[in-house]
């Protein structure tokens, strides 16, 4: 099965609770997909690239779009 790991508006203040847990699950699972979305802080290791999507924006206004 494939499993998303949807990581809304976590900039760098607290990155161990969420971003840097789902960087090492997405590493794990095979069928893991990172994907974050916020105003800044983008960033992924270069381990899980061709497995994330990063988009830089306002999390209201993507969400609304979509």
């Amino acid at each position: 099965m494939r499993i998303l790991f949807l990581e809304l508006g976590v900039g760098a203040n607290t990155p161990g609770i969420i971003k840097y847990p789902f960087w090492q699950m997405t590493m794990q699972n095979p069928n893991g997909v990172y994907v974050c979305l916020n105003l800044k802080d983008l960033a992924v290791p270069q381990e899980i690239v061709e497995k994330s999507i990063c988009i830089q924006g306002d999390i209201g206004k993507v969400l609304q779009s979509l």
